[in-house]
């Protein structure tokens, strides 16, 4: 489920509490189910953290920051070595 539909669903939720009319205790709007149904499986102790529990694109999505900070902290290394021992220059490199 997308951010939109659960705000979405945040928005009719506060809608409803905001009637005059007070709902009886047996009447409870699709909406709510949805979020608690949403709740339930982010509350749900299956030993992942929560920022995977959201699926494949959860998991391919931390599996692309990993690698990009891998390949970050290495181009850093890079150029701590290059700025710390500079190539030796000859003649051939200044074009003479």
């Amino acid at each position: 489920m997308s951010a939109r539909n659960v705000a979405r669903l945040m928005l009719q939720n506060s809608r409803q509490f905001s009637r005059t009319s007070a709902a009886s205790s047996a009447e409870v709007a699709e909406g709510y189910k949805q979020l608690k149904h949403i709740q339930a499986k982010f509350q749900k102790p299956d030993g992942k953290p929560v920022f995977l529990k959201g699926g494949a694109a959860d998991s391919i999505l931390f599996g692309l920051t990993a690698v990009l900070c891998v390949v970050g902290i290495a181009g850093m290394g890079k150029l701590m070595f290059e700025l710390s021992y500079p190539r030796r220059t000859t003649s051939k490199d200044r074009g003479y």
